[in-house]
């Protein structure tokens, strides 16, 4: 077992540039621009906050206007704001020609919409944090593929190791063959075709390597940089059992998704949505004032002045019945999110299931091909042994030499599948972003 742990510790070498796990999830937080964008729409649902708190307040506006007309009831009331009428001396019938100059400003506050203005607050409120939730499903979306792709350079490298090891057995074999050959134990073909297993043991170490590369890249586009710069990454393909629970998990998954939270601010919002219809039916009351300064010679000229003030009241009798569709349509909206709030409840426990699952296999799979891995290094050993005393044959040898390639793969394959599996679990708990560290720990 000792012999099996210091094999395997040397799979993968570290460095000390090389790029660790968290550098890699930073990286492509950063530089993620489907991230960048949900970051930048967050903050025009903030915006849109602002704006609803910002209807409470009154709503002032400046103005100028001028006007000319002969026409008699315009025309008097013109000079009525600028000059003394002389009831006398008036042909109001024929006044003539006037000019009219105004400025002024108006002010108008709400004192009571039907709640309309504090239930706009609620729903900006509610899609602001809608929306962020959006914004960490996405940053889970992004941390996850980074893993995965993290631990399939991990992997790729492993898979170098076991070909550079199974080179390394392949040439001792050659030599074996030869030696034996020249002493005149065995036969020429077998040296032979120890030389031809030598040649595919280095086609199947190009071909590693190849995929080491392509993994590399493959995480630069996951982190957001470019393809060609070449990185190395540290930590290695340590097994670390962990303990699961499949009742914790789901409990978990249904606590922190980040699309199941989203659909409970959107349940608030349809319920706000109800509020505003009802509040359709009730009046709308406020407050207005207005000042002007008038001339009949220029603008802002003041020959005379006026405000006024007061309050106003509306309720609408009759629309054709929109009021109450829109009161049904809320309604039907809370039913329809709580229709999608039921489905993705069922979906996340099928999730987490599926993920809990696949980590007890790999686990146990894992497990198995630890055992595995002894057993074959075992058989080799005594199989060259036998093969150098002329007991055994070569095909004997190299039959055993391929079992313990595979059993090597087979081990690299299940480590890597339980990481991936313990990483696929944890997003499904909605939980991969605060646990991830603790993979690589």
């Amino acid at each position: 077992m000792r012999k099996l742990i210091i094999i395997l510790s040397i799979f993968i070498t570290s460095s000390s540039e090389a790029i660790t796990l968290k550098d890699a999830v930073e990286t492509a937080l950063s530089k993620n621009h489907e991230l960048r964008a949900k970051a930048l729409e967050l903050e025009e649902k903030k915006k849109d906050v602002t704006i609803s708190k910002l209807h409470l307040l009154p709503v002032v506006d400046l103005y100028g206007k001028y006007n000319r007309t002969t026409d008699p009831p315009y025309s008097i009331m013109n000079r009525m704001e600028t000059k003394e009428l002389n009831m006398y001396g008036t042909d109001f019938n024929e006044p003539g020609v006037s000019d009219l100059y105004t400025a002024g400003f108006t002010a108008k506050i709400p004192l009571w919409m039907g709640g309309k203005i504090r239930i706009g607050i609620d729903i900006a409120k509610n899609e602001f944090k809608a929306t962020n939730e959006q914004l960490k499903k996405t940053k889970d979306k992004i941390i996850l593929d980074v893993i995965t792709a993290y631990y399939n350079v991990l992997t790729a490298k492993a898979f170098v190791k076991t070909a550079e090891f199974a080179l390394f057995d392949a040439q001792k074999h050659v030599k074996d063959a030869k030696t034996i050959y020249k002493v005149g134990l065995g036969v020429k073909s077998d040296y032979l075709r120890a030389k031809v297993y030598l040649e595919q043991a280095r086609e199947n170490l190009i071909k590693a390597k190849s995929n080491f590369e392509i993994a590399k890249r493959a995480l630069n586009i996951a982190m957001g940089v470019a393809p060609s710069i070449d990185l190395e990454v540290d930590g290695d393909l340590v097994y670390k059992p962990y303990q699961v629970n499949l009742k914790e998990s789901i409990k978990t998954a249904l606590l922190n998704r980040k699309e199941l939270k989203e659909l409970k601010y959107r349940l608030k919002q349809t319920e706000d949505l109800k509020k505003l219809a009802i509040s359709d039916f009730f009046p709308n009351v406020s407050a207005f004032y207005d000042y002007h300064i008038d001339s009949d010679e220029k603008l802002f000229g003041r020959e005379n002045s006026s405000w006024t003030m007061g309050f106003q009241a509306t309720l609408n009798i009759f629309d054709g019945g929109v009021k109450f569709i829109k009161l049904r349509k809320a309604k039907i909206a809370k039913l329809k999110v709580k229709e999608y709030m039921e489905r993705a409840k069922k979906g996340i426990e099928f999730e987490v299931s599926r993920a809990y699952f696949k980590v007890e296999e790999a686990k146990t799979r894992v497990e198995l091909a630890q055992a595995a891995l002894k057993e074959a290094q075992e058989s080799l050993r005594i199989v060259e042994k036998r093969y150098r005393n002329g007991i055994s044959s070569i095909t004997e040898l190299l039959d055993t030499q391929t079992a313990l390639n595979a059993a090597r793969s087979n081990y690299v394959k299940a480590l890597s599948d339980y990481k991936i599996s313990l990483v696929n679990l944890l997003h499904a708990q909605g939980i991969l972003s605060e646990k991830y560290s603790e993979l690589s720990e």
